[in-house]
């Protein structure tokens, strides 16, 4: 089961023609006859003095959630696609505020934990931010009475997700139906040229705010030429961090000109690092942008050229680059196959201690197990991870297993229900657990098999990898 962090990989196999069906796709897109051709979209710069640049300044935020609803709420800045807690408060008799505090424009959200929660903009310009949900299920529930540019995020953002879908589903029915191809990208267009008209109308409608300036990030003037690809973005502007436009506008350029190649790869982040130099903090963000997402594509060739070139080498020239990045490439260094991930010390599920080093220092290969009691995949998996275990436990193998889930009870009972009887540990606190962030953990099942040296010597993708390692690597 993924978290909804990153659809790198997905983006730029999809575009390369390989795209795949997820679980709530239609597997075969119905195509109508080809309509007539699509007018040439246009560009339109919704950036003015008025809105240029980072603007930071005391902001407020009140509102009413349905229902005289109660309990605690918080609120995050966002950094790409990344959340961070910056505030919280009481929600009593469905009202709740989050006192003035230096705000930078941009997207956050609010939320009563990170499965349930919805964007919103801050806008210095608006120095209190009153917000309504008509339901406790807060994303796509919220108006706004007196906030222009949540109520233009509202009207935008009710009809986004809408035509990306279905520029997505005639992008898998081209691949799909060769023969249709035709008549697939021909609505795939449309839907686009209906996105740009969306974006060029908010525009209009709600000139000189913040919106206006993401909706004018979103469009891609010179989608087909590598070198113009981020002409209509000012570097210099930071505000562009607390918004997913860079991230999505990375994805894109990776898929369209890299060509599925890792020269092509690399060519791409020159071009973003040169691009975005102008600034050290985009520069980072675009960097750690890159890294993380290349991560999470088990794309690690690319990880250590960025890590090597542009975070401890010298391509990024005299750019101060913070320590923050530097973690982040030294975490992601360590979880690489060959060398030594984090040690593991928690109580186990029946009162003891354990610790991964010392597990590991024991026997010849140890098995990390990523999973959780909500995961199929995981349920899927556990007769051969039962019987892997069965197998070679008598010959040097330990696994441990490590859990995700916050429900204790949820926990125990599937650790009976599926026959584990080796080590098990749990965070308690889903993907925000420190365990599963220090091995920067995305979905579930994910699994790292060391050796008596505590290195990282495979990091399959399921227990029938491992079972062939075993096999090739264990005598007797």
């Amino acid at each position: 089961m993924t978290k909804n962090i990153s659809m790198f990989v997905y983006s730029i196999i999809a575009a390369l023609g390989l795209a795949f069906v997820g679980c709530n796709e239609s597997a075969s897109p119905t195509a109508t006859a080809a309509p007539a051709a699509v007018k040439e979209i246009q560009f339109v710069n919704g950036i003015t003095d008025a809105n240029k640049g980072l603007r930071k300044g005391p902001v407020s935020i009140n509102g009413t959630v349905a229902g005289n609803a109660k309990g605690k709420l918080y609120l995050w800045e966002t950094s790409g696609k990344v959340t961070e807690l910056i505030d919280s408060t009481s929600l009593e008799n469905g009202q709740f505020n989050f006192k003035s505090q230096e705000l930078e424009s941009g997207i956050y959200m609010v939320g009563y934990n990170t499965n349930n929660m919805a964007a919103f903009i801050v806008s210095t310009t608006e120095p209190t931010v009153d917000l309504q949900f008509k339901a406790n299920k807060l994303e796509g529930n919220m108006a706004s009475s007196g906030s222009r540019e949540n109520q233009g995020w509202v009207k935008y953002m009710a009809q986004e997700p809408i035509l990306l879908k279905a520029i997505k589903d005639a992008r898998v029915g081209a691949h799909k139906n060769p023969g249709m191809k035709g008549q697939f990208d021909q609505q795939a267009a449309m839907k686009e040229a209906e996105l740009a008209t969306l974006q060029h109308t908010i525009i209009q409608e709600y000139p000189a705010t913040f919106l206006a300036k993401i909706m004018t990030w979103k469009q891609e003037p010179n989608k087909t030429d590598m070198a113009k690809y981020f002409d209509n973005i000012d570097f210099t502007d930071e505000s562009i961090i607390h918004t997913k436009v860079m991230s999505d506008r990375i994805e894109t350029f990776m898929r369209s000109f890299s060509k599925g190649e890792e020269s092509g790869f690399i060519q791409c982040i020159s071009t973003v690092a040169e691009k975005t130099k102008v600034n050290d903090r985009v520069l980072e963000f675009s960097l750690n942008q890159m890294l993380v997402g290349f991560y999470e594509s088990n794309m690690e060739n690319i990880c250590m050229y960025i890590i090597d070139n542009y975070i401890n080498g010298e391509s990024c020239g005299d750019s101060d680059l913070s320590n923050v990045i530097k973690s982040t490439a030294s975490s992601i260094k360590n979880l690489s196959v060959g060398n030594t991930p984090p040690n593991i010390q928690m109580t186990t599920s029946t009162g003891g201690k354990f610790d991964l080093y010392q597990t590991a220092a024991a026997h010849k290969y140890t098995l990390v197990m990523f999973w959780s009691s909500w995961c199929e995949h995981c349920k899927g998996e556990a007769p051969e991870v039962r019987a892997c275990y069965d197998q070679w436990k008598s010959k040097g193998f330990e696994i441990v297993g490590v859990s995700l889930d916050k429900n204790k009870q949820a926990w125990t009972n599937a650790i009976a229900e599926r026959g584990f009887t080796f080590p098990q540990v749990c965070g308690m606190n889903e993907y925000q657990s420190p365990v599963a962030k220090d091995y920067r953990v995305s979905k579930t099942p994910t699994f790292y098999l060391l050796d008596a040296n505590q290195k990282i010597v495979l990091k399959p993708k399921g227990i029938r990898e491992v079972q062939t390692f075993l096999a090739q690597n264990v005598k007797g």
